[in-house]
């Protein structure tokens, strides 16, 4: 138990904290001051909420008669979601709050009004109804208010220039937002309480590369603002040059963490938001004819987005690429070589798609900018100090890269810890963080999984007591929440009462979002995390603590440590920020040779892991006619970053084309393109056999002559992909993975078992993840021995027998069945847990394997299942089973059940939230769309009014897609009916 004395580190003792002005002076000395004002109304009203524009054709507004006696709250404690524009909204126009219900008016068009605004600012009679003539449905959804307002105010009305109400025409104002309507302006003052920018923004939107539309890389420090500057150009391109927009983030929850976020400006700008992550998107997306798009993905399916949109032509649409976190073009595992892939395809293409990249962390910059052909704009900026400290033993160091000497501002720290203290917590972590908690939030980056969940348990044993009576409430409303998840971890149960929490890809997409969420509002003062949320979830802190200078074995690099650090201070959270790097003294050298090193430069990844990438770029590019013969592959191949860094890394590309030519010849994915027979009136051109030959692991040595041939042979020849080659890129499946695959349906076209599900679980199994779950021989047995008779019917299939079974559980592998096939129907039968409604804690128990794992599972079995629908679609002897794996996806994302699935296409909503909105009412899109955020934040536990805001602006949206897509497809219709009527004519 630490001592209630603890000396806490003061101003005096650590940190020197300096004035707010003298702060504000400094910032005005770097990079010029930012105003983060907070906007207040004094014509306030809570009720007029339902006047905020929503997705849908109708306009509902309440306005009850209690309304005028309704208190408005203090101007300074205004929510900032209830703090109403009075320019662009109109709190006099009232309506019924009865659901618009007899009245029709079918065409808007066609209509006149000969009536005062003072007639229009009475109360339309009961049961009236605004519907379109498009969307018919039997409970009529509300139509977006701007919609209503141009109706409303036609000719007839603006005619009327002394009455009392007045429009703002946005797209008349003589002055502009960086080329955008003043709307935008105001739009960022309301929605994220924005008035102006930073002096670097200002001057990174006037670059002249930005006007002249070349592409361009900006770099700056963690929480600097970049993005804000990739949003504006994005609505720029949106708005002015009526483009379309690909946003390229790393990870799923980033992507729909910007949907919800993005969703606000969609709704009142009129463009849509199409969310591409996990098992959403479509190929190519639906060819809009009324509205713009910005697609917002993750980097494999930007790629895969890319690639639709060169096949079918539309890469016109596109008028602008943004890719955040550029540096991971340098990451392994196939994520930096896809992100390579498609940004060598768009440079090869010639086309007008302007590139603009953004990163905190890249050292090779100019290498970087040579590859994607742009100009470099960079500063040293952070809107909020940032002040880094080393701790070794009970000394701590100010670290000033400035000074001769690194290390400065020595100082010794006495916790007065007791003796036993002492022995639980050497290095005093309970004393750093007491000293801010709980008024100010803490970030604790640990090494290892297991290490967060013990430095969790840790702070129950060391801080004060008397932090589990501090916001009792809403501590056990989260506890609540997460029990109605599905269980409680024990280890979140005793941590949470002193608001700790640990965080990590073990736990749920619904745990981490709703610790996320008590972190933001407070109820949760302390994390302890692995590195990947200082890249993945924006959770800044006070002060960030480095637990250990390791990731797992190896030392931090200084991208790592710049993102976690980075993760402290952020504008609008305090006038400071600070890091403590905890270390050992025989780790000091290290720690010094690091802070002083430059940022690590990103290399291509294309010629490892086997060569995946060069291999999928060229089949790409063969599939996609960018390039078509052995010459035009090496043009290509050049113009990549691997190919920019050729000369430093010692490697000739026509030689690494060339080998991976030979290659994907010999495995019949890649062939020459041969002429047809003419035989008589008929041409027939015969097609090789697919042969499933394992990949060799080493071409590059030994090479025979007639692999020599094959080199020669295509030197000037034609080039094109097999059915299979085809198949492969269409399902983004390996080369590996698609033999097997192919292996799987031919055995399942002749032995596929239907009576139950596991034999397509079994065959959307995905082939990546079975080795993570290595199957324990005890557990094996006893699920398979209680599989029903026709469960066990599949088993017997695959080869899995009584006697296979036996040998598995005593740890020994049957001849007759390949280890691949064991192990993955090992994970099958994780999912067929599942499938059977069994919870993510029952089945984690009963594998022995994270919660996290699992769900990712589940998610990517949706995914492949996609893969291999389109897999088929390329392969006329698997027609039959496009449609089954097509439909098996959609029952497989909603597994719980119909009626929640409608819920979980919003963004971030998985089952836990999908039941809480369902029991709550808010049973389809529809009614969350037309809720009021109060009634989500006090029907549903941890609902902000931010989060609430942005929960209807998505359903809005997603419905407003919807009826785009229905439009569109008319449109469609139309078009191809008057070309067949000219035709014909």
């Amino acid at each position: 138990m630490m001592n209630t004395s603890n000396e806490r580190l003061s101003n005096e003792h650590l940190i020197n904290l300096p004035s707010l002005s003298k702060l504000n002076d400094d910032v005005n000395e770097a990079d010029g001051t930012f105003t983060n004002s907070t906007l207040c109304s004094q014509k306030n009203d809570a009720h007029l909420d339902t006047l905020k524009p929503s997705l849908n054709y109708a306009l509902r507004c309440k306005k009850s008669d209690e309304d005028e006696n309704h208190d408005t709250m203090p101007c300074d404690i205004i929510p900032e979601d209830l703090q109403w524009n009075e320019q662009t909204w109109l709190p006099e126009l009232s309506m019924n709050t009865d659901l618009l219900s007899n009245t029709s008016i079918n065409n808007l068009s066609s209509c006149s009004f000969n009536t005062s605004l003072k007639e229009l600012k009475q109360p339309l009679p009961e049961n009236t109804q605004l519907e379109t003539a498009i969307y018919n449905v039997d409970n009529p959804i509300s139509i977006s208010q701007s919609k209503v307002l141009s109706f409303l105010y036609s000719d007839n009305l603006n005619s009327q220039k002394n009455d009392e109400m007045t429009i703002i025409d946005e797209q008349n104002d003589n002055d502009t937002f960086y080329g955008l309507p003043n709307k935008v302006k105001r739009l960022l003052h309301k929605v994220r309480n924005i008035t102006s920018l930073y002096d670097w923004q200002d001057e990174c939107l006037k670059l002249e590369s930005v006007a002249k539309r070349q592409n361009l890389i900006y770099t700056l420090p963690t929480s600097g603002g970049k993005t804000l500057v990739s949003e504006i150009l994005m609505l720029k391109e949106i708005l002015c040059n009526k483009k379309n927009v690909i946003f390229v983030l790393p990870y799923v929850a980033i992507v729909q963490e910007k949907i919800q976020t993005m969703a606000p400006f969609a709704l009142d700008l009129e463009f849509l938001l199409e969310e591409y992550a996990g098992n959403k998107g479509r190929y190519p997306p639906v060819k809009r004819h009324r509205k713009n798009s910005i697609f917002i993905c993750t980097i494999e399916k930007a790629a895969n987005l890319i690639n639709s949109l060169v096949e079918y032509g539309r890469l016109h649409e596109i008028g602008l690429l943004v890719v955040d976190e550029l540096h991971l073009i340098g990451e392994g595992g196939g994520r930096g070589a896809t992100l390579e892939r498609l940004l060598t395809e768009l440079i090869s293409t010639n086309g007008s798609i302007h590139i603009v990249g953004m990163s905190a962390t890249i050292g090779n910059l100019n290498e970087i900018a040579t590859f994607l052909k742009a100009d470099v704009y960079t500063k040293n900026f952070r809107p909020i100090q940032l002040k880094e400290y080393v701790k070794c033993e009970n000394r701590i160091w100010l670290v000033d890269l400035h000074d001769k000497e690194i290390f400065t501002d020595e100082k010794k720290i006495n916790y007065r810890y007791s003796e036993a203290a002492s022995k639980l917590d050497p290095d005093k972590i309970g004393g750093l963080v007491m000293d801010i908690v709980p008024n100010d939030s803490c970030l604790i980056f640990c090494s290892s999984r297991k290490n967060c969940e013990n430095v969790a348990m840790l702070m129950t044993r060391v801080l004060f007591r008397s932090l589990t009576e501090y916001k009792v409430q809403e501590k056990d409303k989260l506890l609540n929440d997460l029990k109605a998840e599905d269980n409680l971890c024990p280890i979140l149960l005793k941590t949470i009462k002193y608001g700790v929490a640990y965080h990590h890809s073990g736990l749920t997409t619904e745990e981490r979002r709703i610790l996320e969420d008590a972190y933001r509002d407070g109820t949760i003062c302390v994390i302890c995390c692995t590195t990947t949320l200082a890249a993945g979830v924006n959770l800044p802190a006070r002060r960030v603590i480095i637990r250990s200078p390791y990731i797992g074995r190896e030392f931090i690099n200084l991208s790592r440590y710049k993102q976690m650090i980075g993760r402290a201070g952020r504008a609008g959270m305090g006038e400071i920020g600070e890091s403590i790097l905890i270390c050992k003294s025989s780790e000091m050298p290290k720690i010094q040779t690091l802070l002083t090193s430059k940022m690590e430069d990103c290399i291509s990844n294309l010629n490892t892991d086997e060569d995946r990438g060069i291999n999928n770029l060229i089949m790409s590019s063969v599939m996609l006619s960018l390039a078509s013969t052995k010459d035009e592959l090496h043009q290509i191949v050049s113009k990549s970053l691997l190919g920019i860094q050729s000369s430093r890394l010692g490697i000739k590309t026509n030689d690494i084309t060339d080998l991976a030519i030979t290659k994907l010849m010999k495995e019949k994915v890649l062939k020459v393109k041969t002429e047809p027979i003419i035989h008589g009136d008929t041409a027939v051109l015969i097609q090789p056999p697919i042969i499933n030959t394992k990949i060799s692991k080493d071409l590059s040595t030994n090479m025979k002559s007639n692999e020599r041939s094959i080199i020669t042979r295509t030197k000037k020849n034609v080039l094109e992909l097999s059915d299979l080659g085809k198949a492969a890129m269409k399902g983004c499946i390996d080369l590996q993975s698609a033999y097997n695959l192919y292996d799987d349906l031919k055995m399942a076209q002749n032995h596929l078992v239907l009576i139950n599900d596991l034999h397509i679980l079994y065959l959307v199994t995905p082939y990546d993840l079975t080795n993570q779950f290595k199957p324990i021989g005890s557990v094996y047995y006893d699920v398979v021995s209680n599989l029903s008779s026709s469960a066990m019917a599949v088993a017997r299939v695959l080869g899995i027998n009584e006697v296979a079974l036996t040998k598995l559980r005593d740890g020994v592998m049957p001849k007759n069945i390949e280890s691949r096939v064991a192990n993955r129907f090992y994970s099958t039968l994780i999912l067929y847990d599942l499938w059977q409604r069994q919870s993510l804690f029952a089945v984690s128990n009963k594998y022995q394997i994270n919660r996290g794992a699992i769900q990712n599972l589940l998610t990517s079995a949706g995914s492949f299942a996609i893969s291999i629908a389109k897999f088929c679609q390329e392969l006329s002897e698997f027609w039959a089973f496009t449609d089954l794996f097509t439909q098996f996806n959609n029952k497989l994302n909603y597994y719980c059940s119909a009626e929640l699935g409608v819920l979980m296409e919003l963004p971030a909503v998985k089952v836990g939230r999908a039941k809480q909105l369902y029991n709550a009412g808010f049973k389809t899109l529809q009614s969350i769309a037309l809720a009021n955020p109060q009634d989500l934040t006090q029907k549903i536990a941890h609902v902000s009014q931010k989060m609430a805001n942005e929960m209807i602006a998505a359903a809005n949206l997603l419905l407003l897609a919807k009826v785009e897509n229905l439009k569109d497809e008319v449109a469609e219709m139309m078009e191809s009916m008057e070309t067949s009527i000219f035709s014909c004519n």
